[in-house]
């Protein structure tokens, strides 16, 4: 945050003398640009950065400094831009870039006093997301760092690092149609952390195979071993499944394409799960592009055992989960609609496929998306996105009998919650927590408490198509998304 001075020669140094309106009242509408993903995309990897990052003039100011760096490496003409915070506004009347409501890419002036007649600004940070009257930003010289800051209201609240109100909004100027830098699309993979404390990092890019910036995906799966480490699919834009491993230190292996059934060189994957496992193996249950169901395992030691068919089944999605037994547990959609559960015993053996009755009366259950998660008393949860749209909550108990499906509850009050897609993961604690696509396009986390109480759908404001999750043993949750 750039702090006002109280030093004549330091408030020379970083603000501009410029003769600012009173930026309570609306701004007139000067030349509002367009939405810079790219902006948005650099300023997000930049996340965790510090000052000398930035070649910044001052180790307890250099907001503006940041901002001026996103941009010119986004392409942007930044001349104009010094170390005030205050520059950036006179840039947009410069450059006719200033306006009143938020877009992707904008600077965001904000302000203590609510004005900038005295040539000072509190602070200036990028905005990365847009919806409604509520933005996500990210910012230099926050707590030190580049910090990402969730969803706020910026008519209603002041920022949330305690700079006062947003009074403007300044787009960059002279942007390349075809930036350098490279820009991360729809579906590309990204990955979050919720501690066991309830802290989120932001979502950050994974990077992609040989080299690329970005892993764009169709669907994605992540599960978690004993060690710390988690192992995750990915189904790439070529139609086969990748493997990468993350490690307790935070590094990543990097993406492998997984060899195929018999001596085949990729295996190409319409679905595809994946589910730790006690000893350390994971265990992967996959839909070929024959439609038909497989099962790999990935052992301790990094080896593969190879492709398995399951049976002659077909199926639409597919879903798995490890058991405390070290058993394990599917569920696949049928061709017919409908939700199927298998368990592969601790010898390897299958006890087959049996449809899961339905809500009510009903025998069956049908279902567009499916999750299955494995708890510490030997549960299993399950959720799915029901042939109404919404999610549904399952238990099969560790006695193999089923608790029944119920309906979940929406957000905000909401009787229901549709959803496209649903994952479910159990924690060392007994808790379960969830992540779904709800119908804005936005991934939403829910716990279920050990005791069974729900905490309710809450934003995570990243847009996403997929989502996958799992819980490690130190109590937190990773998750994956391919965004939107």
């Amino acid at each position: 945050m750039t702090a006002r001075r109280s030093s004549r020669m330091l408030t020379v140094a970083l603000t501009s003398l410029v003769a600012a309106p009173l930026l309570a009242v609306a701004l007139p509408a000067v030349s509002a640009q367009a939405e810079s993903q790219t902006v948005a995309s650099i300023a997000r990897a930049e996340v965790g950065g510090t000052c000398g990052d930035y070649n910044c003039q001052y180790s307890n100011a250099w907001c503006a400094e940041f901002t001026r760096w996103v941009w010119n490496k986004a392409g942007a003409n930044t001349s104009g831009i010094s170390a005030a915070a205050v520059s950036i506004y006179q840039y947009g009347k410069n450059k006719g870039t200033l306006h009143s409501t938020p877009q992707v890419g904008d600077a965001v002036l904000y302000d203590r006093d609510g004005n900038l007649n005295d040539g000072e600004a509190d602070h200036v940070n990028i905005v990365v997301a847009v919806s409604g009257d509520s933005i996500q930003t990210v910012g230099g010289n926050e707590s030190g760092g580049v910090r990402f800051r969730e969803w706020f209201n910026w008519k209603t609240n002041s920022s949330p690092v305690g700079a006062g109100r947003a009074l403007a909004f300044i787009g960059p100027a002279g942007l390349a149609e075809t930036p350098e830098t490279p820009v991360s699309q729809g579906g590309d993979l990204y990955h979050a952390i919720r501690d066991a404390a309830g802290s989120w990092t932001s979502f950050q890019p994974l990077n992609g195979a040989n080299g690329a910036s970005f892993f764009n995906a169709t669907e994605e799966s992540i599960a978690a071993t004993p060690d710390g480490s988690t192992q995750t699919l990915a189904t790439g834009k070529d139609g086969n499944l990748y493997h990468t491993a993350r490690y307790p230190d935070g590094t990543w292996q990097g993406w492998n394409r997984m060899d195929g059934v018999g001596s085949a060189a990729s295996f190409a994957a319409q679905g595809q799960s994946l589910a730790g496992m006690p000893n350390g193996d994971a265990q992967s249950m996959s839909i070929g592009n024959d439609g038909k169901v497989y099962h790999n395992t990935r052992f301790k030691n990094g080896t593969w055992q190879g492709w398995n068919q399951v049976g002659d089944w077909q199926a639409k999605k597919v879903a798995a989960a490890g058991l405390p037994d070290g058993s394990m547990q599917s569920l696949i959609v049928g061709n017919d609609g409908n939700v199927y559960h298998n368990v592969r015993k601790t010898d390897g053996t299958w006890q087959g496929w049996y449809a899961t009755a339905g809500a009510g009366t009903a025998p069956t259950f049908a279902a567009s998306n499916i999750a299955i998660a494995g708890l510490p008393n030997g549960d299993a949860q399950l959720l799915a996105v029901g042939n109404d749209g919404n999610t549904w909550h399952n238990i099969r108990k560790a006695d193999g009998t089923w608790q029944g499906w119920s309906r979940m509850d929406g957000a905000n009050g909401a009787a229901t919650f549709a959803a496209s897609s649903v994952a479910i993961t159990g924690l060392p604690n007994g808790d379960a927590q969830l992540l779904a696509v709800g119908n804005d396009g936005k991934a939403w986390h829910n716990i279920r408490n050990a005791a069974g109480q729900w905490q309710g759908w809450k934003t995570t404001g990243m847009g996403a198509h997929k989502v996958s999750l799992t819980g490690t043993p130190d109590g937190a949750a990773q998750m994956l998304v391919t965004r939107n």
